[in-house]
């Protein structure tokens, strides 16, 4: 552990020397002063003790624990709820989460800081999301006999818990009542690490998605926009996925007029989308922005420069292009996928279950360049069986992974 506590330290004091410079380190340190003195007058004001505690690091495990947070609290109105982010950007979208009854940044994790929460709000039990394995707060969670789950975690051979410096984190896994899983792999690496506590319930993100479905926001102008047209829409698209998108937009319109291009960049601040608008103009490309917000968008191509957009957006279209695969790796397949969209992507998505098994089942398609990309794209446009049944496999992919929450959350009720 003295290496690890070494780590912890070291990476506050990098946050903290940064903090004047980064606006992101400034939230992280920003949000966790006084947070002993905020959180126990929260408690108190909010009579939280007891509270079932989900923590996620970020916005993409808020959303996998979140079907399971809004499934308890619909069920029992009554029980407190308290989520708790590592990430600034998890946190400052989220911090009004009106399924939690207190929104907040978790302390750095150290052992007087775990004891410390832990003993101001004495949560009834504890949900980690994902890939949260914070040592000093499961083992301090363990020594006051708090039951602990982890939800949604995929185990992989490349993680600290295979490595020779890994015992501590083998010993963090075996603090977990119960570690649900989303596929059998994670079951059996986890029985080679000698943890019998895993359970095999899927990915809660296909209970979102289809929640997301179910309700989606109506957008009239796209809804005009898209219609009896075939619609490309590019989901937290970067650089590199715009390049390669728009040499194929450039190619196949002439071919196919029919032919429309929705991009959501996955950065929205006024540089990128300047960038994104010259790449435009420079290929005379006619586009409109999203905040423009005219009574029709006439153009055939349009750019939106706002979140919380995207997931209804698809509903309008007609295949979509998942950006990062470039760069990063890809960003969610699923919730296209959801309206039945058949996905193209970049080649780095291996660290994404779902994106091999959706081009197993021919619902997902990898293009390595632009002129894969306009290959795959003239099939989908010209071949209408081919696309309909790509459609017909990408819904039901969804449909029959779904029920983790309900898997997760019966088991949960137990405990509480």
């Amino acid at each position: 552990m003295f290496f690890y506590n070494l780590g912890i330290y070291a990476f506050q004091i990098g946050l903290k020397l940064a903090s004047p410079f980064n606006p992101k380190a400034k939230l992280w340190v920003e949000g966790r002063k006084n947070w002993e003195d905020t959180l126990k007058s929260k408690v108190t004001s909010l009579q939280l003790e007891h509270a079932v505690w989900f923590h996620c690091a970020s916005l993409g495990e808020f959303e996998q624990g979140r079907p399971v947070i809004e499934k308890l609290k619909k069920e029992n109105p009554q029980q407190k709820v308290v989520l708790t982010f590592f990430s600034p950007s998890g946190y400052e979208i989220q911090k009004n989460y009106p399924y939690a009854d207190l929104v907040t940044y978790l302390p750095a994790d150290t052992a007087n800081n775990a004891l410390n929460f832990l003993s101001i709000l004495k949560p009834e039990l504890a949900i980690f999301v994902k890939y949260e394995f914070w040592l000093n707060y499961l083992f301090a969670l363990e020594h006051k006999h708090i039951p602990t789950f982890l939800i949604s975690t995929v185990i992989k051979k490349h993680q600290s818990f295979f490595k020779w410096y890994g015992g501590n984190f083998r010993r963090a896994l075996k603090t977990y009542k119960t570690i649900y899983t989303q596929d059998v792999h994670s079951i059996k690496l986890l029985r080679v690490l000698k943890v019998s506590t895993g359970v095999l319930t899927g990915d809660t993100r296909f209970d979102r998605v289809l929640q997301i479905c179910s309700a989606p926001k109506q957008i009239k102008e796209i809804e005009d926009f898209a219609k009896d047209s075939f619609v490309v829409v590019a989901g937290s698209s970067w650089q590199k996925d715009e390049d390669y998108l728009i040499e194929s937009y450039v190619q196949l319109k002439q071919k196919h007029p029919q032919l429309k291009l929705i991009i959501a960049p996955h950065e929205i601040d006024k540089k990128n989308i300047d960038r994104l608008s010259n790449l435009l103009i420079k290929n005379k490309l006619p586009f409109h922005l999203f905040s423009d917000n005219p009574p029709g968008y006439t153009d055939s191509i349009l750019v939106v420069n706002a979140i919380g957009f995207l997931s209804s957006i698809y509903q309008y279209g007609t295949v979509a292009f998942i950006g990062g695969g470039f760069t990063n790796g890809i960003h969610n397949i699923l919730e296209p996928t959801v309206y039945g969209l058949p996905v193209l992507f970049g080649p780095n998505y291996k660290k994404f279950n779902e994106a091999f098994e959706v081009i197993d089942l021919n619902a997902g398609f990898e293009v390595k360049d632009a002129d894969e990309l306009t290959r795959k794209l003239s099939v989908l446009i010209e071949d209408e069986n081919t696309l309909t049944e790509s459609s017909r496999l990408a819904k039901n992919y969804v449909l029959k992974n779904s029920g983790a929450t309900n898997k997760i959350v019966d088991d949960l009720r137990a405990f509480l």
